[in-house]
């Protein structure tokens, strides 16, 4: 399998209470925009936008969008973990996705995906 060209970089996270309040993770980053990092031991993911700075060659600031909590009690280096799940999610269709992932999470209340949006 090709390399999945996983970046270390760090992101910032907020504004929090107060528009001067942020916090900052370490993490890797897929595609330029896909941002994944550890916190109290659940590996969570966040598109993300670049910092366009040449001192800050590694820094990234979260997007606009919600995040995801992929995994709980994440033990190994987080590198290793990323690359597991992401060769797993290129061998499983969108379907397989839906059906195996996210209609049979344990505990799950209803969903609302917009699976139809800018379709026409």
């Amino acid at each position: 399998m090709d390399s999945l060209k996983l970046e270390q970089a760090a992101m910032v996270y907020g504004p929090y209470d107060l528009p001067h309040m942020y916090e900052i993770f370490e993490g890797v980053v897929y595609e330029g925009c896909y941002f994944f990092y550890l916190e109290n031991g659940a590996l969570c993911l966040r598109h993300v936008q670049k910092v366009e700075q040449p001192y800050h060659t590694h820094l990234y600031v979260e997007g606009e969008c919600g995040g995801l909590q992929l995994a709980r009690g994440v033990q190994r280096e987080i590198t290793e973990v990323v690359t597991d799940i992401i060769q797993c999610w290129r061998d499983k269709s969108g379907l397989a996705f839906l059906f195996d992932e996210l209609l049979c999470l344990p505990g799950r209340g209803d969903m609302e995906l917009d699976l139809l949006r800018n379709k026409g």
